[in-house]
């Protein structure tokens, strides 16, 4: 049995972007305000994507054609939509550059630096870094949380306490403990 995807790819590298201040882990109170931030990042990347998409289905791209188009009805600038979506891509991208490091900076706190083994999983299971992935890292609701740990769709409660669990460890063992796997919560 494979295990569904937890994670964005922490290891290729972003862009830099002028004048981006990188996130840090102690600009948060705790690790549960860190992971309500990257929950909050992850919504708001998934809507600047749809938006762009939507977007770019009203472009109207269509076939080269090699016959005359005749237009009725007046002087419509017909890239106009391509040009208000490359403005708003424009207007986002410090923004969504911004999102993706802290859903990053998450990915390296639950599963470790370096791919493989390490933080959260390795302190305290796959289950907790799993569940907190699902719900913070993907912005799912507990419903689906729950379907994709295989509990009941019922079980908010025991869900929302392995995520707990794991901003109690990381929280206890520290930033660079737990991006290390150091230590031992099992």
């Amino acid at each position: 049995m494979t295990r569904p995807s937890t994670c964005y790819d922490a290891i290729k590298p972003k862009a830099e972007v002028e004048g981006l201040d990188t996130p840090s882990y102690t600009d948060y109170a705790s690790a549960e305000d860190f992971f309500e931030a990257v929950r909050q990042a992850s919504r708001e990347a998934e809507r600047t994507r749809l938006t762009l998409l939507q977007m770019e289905t009203r472009e109207g791209v269509r076939a080269q054609g090699y016959e005359p188009r005749v237009s009725i009805g007046g002087n419509a600038d017909k890239m106009a939509p391509t040009d208000a979506r490359i403005d708003y891509e424009a207007r986002m991208a410090e923004r969504i550059e911004a999102d993706y490091q802290l859903l990053d900076m998450a990915c390296a706190v639950l599963y470790g630096r370096e791919s493989g083994k390490g933080g959260v999983d390795r302190l305290m299971g796959s289950a907790v870094a799993d569940c907190i992935s699902f719900r913070y890292v993907d912005a799912r609701p507990w419903s689906e949380v729950a379907a994709l740990m295989g509990y009941s769709r019922w079980s908010d409660k025991s869900l929302r306490d392995l995520c707990q669990q794991g901003f109690d460890a990381i929280d206890f063992f520290g930033w660079e403990n737990v991006l290390g796997g150091v230590g031992d919560a099992t």
